[in-house]
Parts: C-alpha cells; structure tokens; sequence
C-alpha cells in the first residue's frame, strides 16, 4: 500500500529548564497540529532520548514520539531493544524509530568509543537494524554477524502492535540512503557529512541539484518500494519572517557559506511568509516527494501557522 504523501510536520526537541516545561513542549506541539515530537542523541547538554519520550508519552494522546536519530554505536542491538520495546509499552501504536551510524566525534571521544571510518559505521548500522526489525517480531534469535553475536535473545517485552512502529533511517551519503532505502519506512533526506562534525562543509552537499541526486539514488535502490517511503526533512534554517531576502543575506547566506538565492533554494532551508514557506514545501514535495517535515523546537511557535495551513493536505 503506498504511503500517504500529505504534510505532516514534526518537532526536534533536545531539553527543557525543567521536567515540567518538556511536558508541556510536548502536549503544546500536539496541541498546535504537529504529527510528531523527536529528540536526538549526543552527549553534551541534551536529555536521555529514549526517558524523555516515555514521560512525554505519558503526557500526551495522539502525537508520534521518535528519535532523530539514535546513534546505535552507543548501545548493543540487544540493550536497545529492550528499552525501545519497553518505550512501546508507554508510547503504544506511536513510535517513530530512528537509528543512525553516529556522525559525531565528540560523542565518541566523551563515551571512550572508537570511531570507525564511515563505512564500517554505517555496515554496523544496516546490521544492528536488522537485528531489531526481527526482535520486534517476537520470539528468539541467535545471530553471528559481521559485528555482532547474539545467543537466544528474545523480543521481550512484546510492542503491542509490531506492525505500527516506524523506522527511519537517512543521511547524504550514498551508501547511507541505501541502507535506509532497504530498511527504512521514513528515510530521512539531508546534506552530506563528510567530517566528523557538522561543520561547513556539511552545507557543500545542501543545493537544490543535490537533493536532486538523493532522490535519484533513493528511488533507483528502493525500486517498487519507494511508493512506501515517506520522504523526511530535518530544516536546519527555519524562519517565518516577512522580509526573506534581508534574512537570506544577512543570516542564510553566511550560515551556508552560498549566495543568498542558492541558500534559499536548498531544502534545508525553510525562510519567508507563511505564504512563501507553503508554496517552497508544495513544490519539494513535487519534485522530491518530501512531505514529512522537521523543525527545531525554537520555531515551534512560530512556524505553526505553516503547519496550520498544509498539515494533512
């Protein structure tokens, strides 16, 4: 069955002054129409991901909780599984789960782990997913792969419903869209890391003719599937402002190391009026078929008239 293609956009918060303001951060996104609240995974100031999640599963009703993404270096298949099917049991038929090859040296320098070139981390990835999709399933599994062994490991305890969770996967790189193109129900579309931070050179890879090729890649690998893929976006500019071209060359521009025209036509950046932002996502959704969009919990409130507008349609 091909995946529903109507926007829906999502949150990507990381921390809260108190347990008490996170609460509410959810329940104000669920409240404003966003289909989903994410949280990412380092080790510097933000909240435990997967904590975080079950308190805001428990302080909501219908908006989908996801990771954005888990770095599976940092925890065996095993462990994870085991807290990601307990998160179900709080989070019920709403989990978006998303793992990732890890990007950031820092989180492996202050963890002691270390950090394998870019292909092996991302082999180890596609290993340890698999890992969990047949967990998921239930009963036992022994496995002896490339990086990992497992001995009569069991999918306990049991998600309520398997069938409903989503997986998401993404990245720039070749290879990495692959593996989602293979495993993931959301493929998450991005620029490509080619250091071990984001630096500028991630924003080399952010034009518009390289979301082209991504595209290209994802749809070539992914073949009668990618009917069944939402396409996502993580916006790492956002702006609702009236005057797009101040903005464009007074902030974007710098930020993206571009002329402000080729900055405001990457897909990562989401800068204008309302009107504007909603005409730019209609046509990345034609031309890419990105209708899932992220964006960063600062602009929560203010990009909601946006999500107010295209939400569902």
């Amino acid at each position: 069955m091909s995946v529903d293609r109507r926007f829906r956009f999502a949150v990507l918060a990381n921390q809260a002054s108190s347990a008490q303001s996170w609460l509410e951060q959810a329940r104000t996104a669920e409240n404003l129409g966003y289909s989903g609240f994410l949280v990412p995974d380092h080790l510097g100031r933000e909240w435990g991901p997967l904590v975080s999640l079950a308190a805001a599963a428990g302080a909501t009703e219908r908006i989908r909780l996801g990771t954005l993404m888990l770095a599976t270096d940092l925890r065996h298949p095993l462990v994870l599984f085991k807290e990601l099917a307990t998160l179900a049991q709080f989070a019920g038929e709403r989990l978006e789960i998303g793992l990732g090859a890890g990007w950031l040296a820092q989180d492996y320098e202050r963890a002691g782990i270390p950090m394998a070139p870019p292909g092996a981390r991302i082999d180890r990835l596609a290993e340890a997913t698999a890992i969990l999709k047949t967990l998921w399933q239930g009963g036992s599994l022994d496995h002896r792969g490339t990086y990992y062994t497992l001995t009569g490991a069991v999918g306990e305890p049991a998600p309520p419903d398997p069938a409903t969770v989503k997986w998401v996967l993404g990245g720039g790189g070749r290879k990495m869209l692959s593996v989602a193109a293979e495993h993931a129900d959301i493929i998450n579309v991005s620029a490509q890391v080619s250091a071990a931070e984001r630096g500028p050179s991630f924003f080399d890879s952010a034009g518009l003719a390289d979301f082209d090729q991504r595209h290209d890649w994802i749809r070539s690998r992914a073949g009668d599937r990618f009917a069944d893929i939402e396409i996502q976006c993580l916006a790492q500019a956002c702006a609702v402002t009236a005057d797009r071209d101040r903005y464009a060359s007074r902030i974007l521009s710098r930020m993206f190391g571009m002329d402000a025209a080729d900055a405001l036509d990457s897909p990562l950046a989401l800068v204008g009026s309302v009107d504007q932002i909603c005409a730019r996502l209609e046509h990345l959704r034609e031309r890419l078929a990105m209708s899932y969009w992220v964006v960063p919990a600062a602009q929560l409130i203010p990009f909601s008239d946006v999500v107010a507008r295209l939400a569902g349609k």
